[in-house]
């Protein structure tokens, strides 16, 4: 019998915020079977130091955001590894963004939007901008530049 791992994750509320990812295209993504990525969602496998570093690029989050390590209790009460000093992860704010979605599900203005973003994707002008974008994602350098406008913005 396999002893599960301490290591916890949130793979798939991230699979699922990031354009509903599928194990599979995960596994793709980061070089590995469904399989796998089944057992390291479920806590049934830690993965190499390695591979949760892909697959939190492949989820363009950051690594603790992905796998948290329970700290042996102290007089501080359970931490995890990695959450001391935010008040909220980006998986926590996945996971309440992906509740909303949830919500929002079912609407009929939902589903008519839906509906229209479907439309567009199809259009050869929209999967140019997709690729593009995705080109994007890839450099270094995009996160900062990302960040920057952000800041602009809120000025």
């Amino acid at each position: 019998m396999v002893k599960p791992t301490k290591v916890t994750n949130s793979i798939r509320s991230l699979r699922f915020a990031h354009d509903e990812m599928t194990q599979a295209e995960l596994g793709r993504r980061i070089g590995v079977t469904r399989q796998t990525v089944i057992a390291v969602e479920k806590g049934r496998y830690s993965p190499s130091l390695e591979m949760a570093f892909r697959i939190a690029h492949a989820l363009n989050v950051a690594l603790d955001d992905v796998f948290q390590y329970p700290i042996p209790s102290t007089n501080q009460g359970d931490k995890h590894m990695g959450s001391e000093d935010r008040k909220e992860s980006r998986s926590q704010k996945s996971g309440r963004f992906v509740d909303e979605i949830r919500k929002l599900r079912g609407r009929p203005d939902t589903e008519r939007t839906v509906e229209e973003i479907d439309k567009l994707k199809e259009r050869p002008d929209t999967k140019r901008l997709a690729e593009e974008i995705d080109k994007l994602k890839e450099r270094p350098d995009t996160e900062q530049l990302a960040e920057e406008i952000h800041q602009l913005k809120d000025q």
